[in-house]
C-alpha cells in the first residue's frame, strides 16, 4: 500500500506542478466569467436600429409608434426594477399603508407576475419620473443614479428620391438597397444604416382574418406578400416585429370593439384579472409546502452536476492516457516495473490522477466562490442564496458517491487502454467506442431531467456505464429506493470487476509493443490466469 501511495504522489505531483495544468484549470472559471460579464453588457450594448415606416393607410403609424414607444418603456421598466432589487434598502417595505408604497408593492407585483399588466400600471402613472419619486425613500443611501437605456429603435428620415405614395413593389426596389446595406441613409452629418422597414399597404385592411373568413379562399388569392411587411436583414432579432405585429393587431381588435359596441376598458380589465397558481411540494413539512425558486432550480441542479463529473472525468481519463502511454513509449515502464507491481503502478496512477481531478473541482469551486463574493449583482445574490439551499441538501453526497465511482470506472477502462497502445493515435480508435458510451447520458439527461422516473430514466440507471450520471441526475426526485439500492450495489459490483479486468489486461499489456491487439488476443487476455 506504501508503494502505491508513493506512485499515487508522483503521478500527482507531475501534473499538478506544471504550469499547463493551472492554466487549463483557471481556463475553465475564467471564461464561465468572461461570458457572464459580456453577456450582462451585451445586453444594454446592442447598437441603435434605424427604421422607416410607411404608412399608406394612415390608420395604423400610430399603433406602430406607440409600439415602438412601449418597447423601449419596458426596457426602462426592466432596468429600472432590476435597479430598485439590487439597490433597496434592507429595511424597506412597500407594504405599508400609504399610497406611494402600495402603488409600488402593485407594480413590483404586477412586474413579477404579468409584465404587460406592470407596464400599462407603469406608462398610466408616469413612467420614469413618477417610479423614481416613488422609489427614493426605499433606496439605501449612497445610491448611484438610475441611467436609463438608450432607445433602440428610432425613425429615419426616407431617402429623397422615395415615393411615399408609390406601390409596395416600387418601394421595395427603391430601398433594397438600403436595407441591404450597400447604401446609407443621411442623418444630419452622418449616413446610417437602414435595419428595417415597416411597409403598411394602402389595401392591407382586405387582409385582415377573421373567424368568418375561410383559410380556403385566403390563400387562393396569395400571390404574394400579405398585411403588414416587414423588411429586414437581421432574422434574429425580433424585438421590433414582434410589437410591431402585437400592436397594430391590438389597434384592429379595439376597431372591432368599437364596431360591435364592446367596451374596450371593460375588456382590457378582464383580460388584466388572473388568478395566481401556488406550486405546492407534497414532499415537503406541513406549512412550507410552498415551492420557491430555489426549490425549482434544486430540481435541475443535478443536471450542473452531471456537467462537472463529465468535464472531469474527461481531463482525467486524457492525464491517464498521455502519463500512461508516454511513459510505455519512452521505456520509463520498464524501470518503474523493476520495483513495483503492475498492479501498485496501477492503482498509483489511479489515485494519483484522480486526486488531480479532485484538485481541479476544487479550484473551480473555489473560483466560483471567490466571484460571487466579489461580483456582487443581483444575479449572484440569488445564486448565493440558491446555494445555500443545495449545500444543505442531499445533492452532494450523492455527487461526491457517484463522482468516485465514474471516475473509478472509467478510469480502470481507460488504463488498460492506455496500456495497450505505443501512441495516443493508436488509443484513439480504442477510445472513439467509449467515448460515444459516454455521450449517451449527456445527450439524454434534459429528458431525464423532466422525467427522472420514468421507463428511459430507470433503464438507463440499471445500465453500470450510465448509472453515475442518471442516477445523479435523478437525485433531486426520490426516486424508488430499489433504484437506489439495487443500481448502487450493481455499480459497485460492477467497478471491482471492470478494475479486476483492467488489472489483467494492464499486467499483460504494460509491456507489450507493437500494434493494438486485435479483439480475441483481448478476449485471451481477459482470460489468461496472472503468474
Amino acid at each position: 500500500m506504501r508503494v502505491t501511495l508513493l506512485i499515487a504522489w508522483r503521478e500527482y505531483l507531475e501534473n499538478v506542478k506544471t504550469k499547463g495544468f493551472w492554466i487549463g484549470v483557471l481556463l475553465v472559471p475564467i471564461v464561465f466569467f468572461m461570458i457572464f460579464h459580456i453577456s450582462t453588457r451585451l445586453a444594454t450594448a446592442t447598437p441603435t436600429r434605424y427604421y422607416l415606416l410607411i404608412d399608406q393607410t394612415g390608420q395604423y403609424a400610430d399603433s406602430v409608434e406607440i409600439a415602438i414607444r412601449r418597447e423601449h418603456q419596458r426596457r426602462v421598466m426592466q432596468d429600472f426594477m432590476r435597479y430598485l432589487q439590487e439597490n433597496r434598502s434592507d429595511s424597506a417595505n412597500f407594504a405599508v399603508s400609504n399610497e406611494p408604497s402600495n402603488q409600488m408593492d402593485q407594480l413590483l407585483d404586477d412586474f413579477g407576475n404579468d409584465e404587460v399588466a406592470a407596464l400599462d400600471d407603469w406608462l398610466s402613472n408616469g413612467g420614469l419620473s413618477f417610479a423614481l419619486q416613488m422609489a427614493r425613500p426605499y433606496l439605501r443611501a449612497g445610491t448611484p443614479d438610475f441611467e436609463e437605456p438608450r432607445e433602440q429603435f428610432i425613425a429615419a428620415v426616407p431617402p429623397p428620391e422615395l415615393d411615399l405614395s408609390a406601390p409596395p413593389e416600387q418601394i421595395i426596389e427603391t430601398l433594397r438597397p438600403f436595407l441591404n446595406g450597400e447604401r446609407r441613409l443621411p442623418a444630419g452629418d452622418n449616413q446610417i444604416s437602414l435595419f428595417a422597414l415597416i411597409l403598411i399597404p394602402a389595401d392591407v385592411n382586405s387582409d385582415i382574418v377573421r373567424p368568418v373568413t375561410t383559410m380556403q379562399s385566403g390563400l387562393q388569392n396569395d400571390t404574394g406578400p400579405r398585411g403588414v411587411q416587414y423588411w429586414a436583414g437581421n432574422l434574429t432579432d425580433t424585438r421590433l416585429s414582434n410589437a410591431i405585429q402585437t400592436s397594430i393587431n391590438n389597434a384592429i381588435r379595439q376597431q372591432e370593439y368599437i364596431q360591435r359596441n364592446i367596451d374596450v376598458n371593460a375588456v382590457r380589465d378582464v383580460q388584466r384579472t388572473r388568478l395566481p397558481v401556488s406550486r405546492m411540494d407534497p414532499g415537503k413539512v406541513a406549512g412550507d409546502e410552498q415551492v420557491s425558486l430555489a426549490d425549482t432550480f434544486r430540481q435541475w441542479a443535478p443536471m450542473g452536476f452531471v456537467y462537472l463529473i463529465f468535464i472531469s472525468l474527461m481531463q482525467s481519463v486524457q492525464y491517464l492516457l498521455s502519463n500512461t502511454i508516454e511513459e510505455k513509449s519512452n521505456r520509463i515502464i520498464e524501470v518503474l516495473l523493476a520495483s513495483v507491481t503492475p498492479g501498485e503502478l496501477m492503482m498509483g496512477k489511479l489515485l494519483g490522477i484522480g486526486a488531480t481531478g479532485i484538485t481541479t473541482i476544487l479550484a473551480w469551486l473555489a473560483s466560483f466562490f471567490a466571484f460571487i463574493q466579489l461580483y456582487q449583482t443581483l444575479e449572484t445574490t440569488m445564486i448565493v442564496q440558491i446555494l445555500d439551499v443545495l449545500l444543505g441538501s442531499d445533492l452532494i453526497p450523492y455527487f461526491v458517491f457517484y463522482y468516485l465511482c465514474c471516475y473509478t470506472l472509467y478510469a480502470g477502462i481507460f488504463l488498460a487502454i492506455g496500456s495497450l497502445c505505443n501512441t495516443l493515435k493508436e488509443a484513439q480508435s480504442l477510445m472513439m467506442p467509449l467515448m460515444m458510451v459516454m455521450m449517451v447520458p449527456i445527450l439524454t439527461m434534459s429528458f431525464i431531467a423532466q422525467d427522472p422516473n420514468g421507463t428511459m430514466a430507470r433503464v438507463m440507471s440499471w445500465i453500470p456505464l450510465f448509472t453515475p450520471f442518471t442516477m445523479m441526475n435523478r437525485a433531486a426526485a426520490q426516486p424508488p429506493m430499489i433504484d437506489v439500492v439495487g443500481t448502487t450495489v450493481l455499480l459497485v459490483v460492477t467497478t471491482i470487476t471492470v478494475l479486476w479486468l483492467s488489472g489483467r489486461v494492464f499486467r499483460q499489456g504494460i509491456l507489450r509493443t507493437g500494434q493494438p491487439p486485435r479483439i480475441i488476443e483481448l478476449w485471451r487476455m481477459l482470460r489468461r490466469r496472472s503468474t
